[in-house]
């Protein structure tokens, strides 16, 4: 249990920072300013990303508490549920509120959701085949 839970906490906590990193030299080039890029890329990711970030990191406790590690393709698989599940509600509240923002939140949840699917390969194809080797054939991590 506790290395799912380690293997939770790095997957989330590398993949924000690298989404962070990834959206502030993204936004710092679009904007030309790397200020700007940073506020816009917390901006992006926090507001526009929330619920797919919330989704994922249920998700991956739902399988944690149920004593089956999730390994990287699951992890993945969550990660882009999470993203979909965000992007559909960004739709729903982009089209209730009518007017020229709905198009906007639109391309900032695609944006954000594209940067954070990236930095999410990026990061478990990393934790879990570099970072928390696989167990040996036959031996059992204790």
């Amino acid at each position: 249990m506790s290395r799912s839970v380690g293997t939770i906490v790095l997957d989330v906590l590398l993949t924000v920072a690298l989404s962070l990193v990834l959206l502030t030299i993204w936004r710092g080039i679009a904007s030309g300013s790397p200020a700007e890029g940073v506020a816009q890329a917390v901006q992006r990711l926090f507001l526009f990303m929330d619920i797919g970030l919330l989704v994922w990191v249920v998700m991956l406790t739902v399988v944690a508490v149920r004593r089956r590690p999730a390994g990287a393709g699951l992890t993945l698989v969550f990660a882009t549920v999470g993203a979909l599940a965000n992007l559909l509600t960004v739709i729903v509240v982009g089209f209730v509120q009518q007017g020229t923002w709905a198009v906007d939140f639109i391309e900032f949840a695609v944006e954000a959701g594209i940067v954070f699917l990236v930095a999410a390969a990026i990061i478990v194809i990393l934790v879990h085949r570099f970072i928390l080797k696989p167990s040996p054939t036959g031996v059992t991590a204790t």
